[in-house]
């Protein structure tokens, strides 16, 4: 937030602690809300239209795939003169035909994931800049904040721009949940952004392959790898959305959705912190 970054031999650069008032408009709080029954019933719809005859009535899709094949429709399959070389080759196509249609699926569905993780830190990154920019806080705490550094950029692109840097930032500030007994729990302690995380790393995971996401969603959630014998699918094809390697089926868009869906649910209309900042007190010298 600040124009400069403040190097540690900066002699006009100190270290302040900064207090912060954060300010959720009902209004915003029923949009962010909103887009997730949004986001939930067009996952439904598409996956009911497109995917769910092929997940509940394999077969008969089986048997479309071979008539097409038998037909010659769409197909390549050579006129073999000895028949059982020929429906090889239709079993071949239809194998592939089938494949194909479950990738698509699989695609979907962490594709669906990835975005909706993104709409979520977004919301979650728009909220919290606004609101620590506002000129509430700037004149609380006597500091101006800088919206550009020293080159002219705009610094958004660097506020809190990951998972964990979110999570360090909610811990600092305390933000809390109000539980059903009215207490007080830490927002980075509840199952809802341990969930939400969850969602994180399946998304970094399809998104980047073999990487720290996918060990650290592996030591989490080892159910989700798809293995033959003990060796993880993702390793032998070097590929996260090119092959079936994680396992789709006990994914649930729904369940993350939710949770995202509950963390505006649960979020307070006013809430309070503070946090330790590098603060330019060169015009203090003046």
């Amino acid at each position: 937030m600040g124009k400069r970054n403040g190097k540690s031999n900066n002699q006009n650069i100190e270290k302040r602690e900064l207090h912060f008032h954060l300010y959720l408009r009902p209004s915003l709080k029923e949009n962010y809300i909103r887009i997730f029954d949004v986001l939930a019933d067009n996952h439904a719809r598409l996956y009911k239209a497109v995917y769910e005859r092929l997940k509940t009535h394999t077969n008969e899709v089986a048997d479309e795939f071979k008539e097409e094949a038998l037909s010659g429709q769409n197909t390549n399959i050579p006129q073999y003169t000895d028949y059982g070389d020929y429906m090889e080759a239709v079993q071949d196509y239809v194998f592939e035909r089938l494949d194909e249609q479950f990738l698509m699926h699989y695609q979907f569905e962490l594709m669906s994931l990835s975005n909706l993780y993104q709409v979520f830190e977004q919301q979650l990154r728009q909220y919290l800049f606004k609101e620590m920019t506002h000129n509430e806080n700037q004149y609380m705490n006597q500091v101006k904040f800088y919206l550009e550094n020293d080159k002219g950029e705009d610094v958004y692109s660097e506020f809190y721009s990951n998972f964990g840097k979110l999570t360090n930032l909610l811990r600092e500030l305390k933000l809390t949940f109000t539980d059903l007994f009215g207490d007080e729990e830490l927002i980075v302690e509840t199952d809802t952004w341990k969930t939400i995380r969850e969602c994180n790393l399946i998304s970094n995971t399809y998104k980047h392959g073999s990487g720290q996401s996918a060990s650290n969603l592996f030591d989490l959630y080892p159910q989700y790898f798809e293995k033959v014998d003990k060796t993880r699918l993702m390793d032998l094809y070097r590929t996260t959305n090119l092959k079936r390697v994680l396992d789709v089926n006990k994914i649930s868009f729904e369940k993350y959705c939710n949770a995202m869906k509950g963390f505006w649910e649960n979020m307070k209309e006013h809430q309070y912190g503070k946090v330790m900042a590098n603060v330019d007190i060169s015009s203090e010298k003046e």
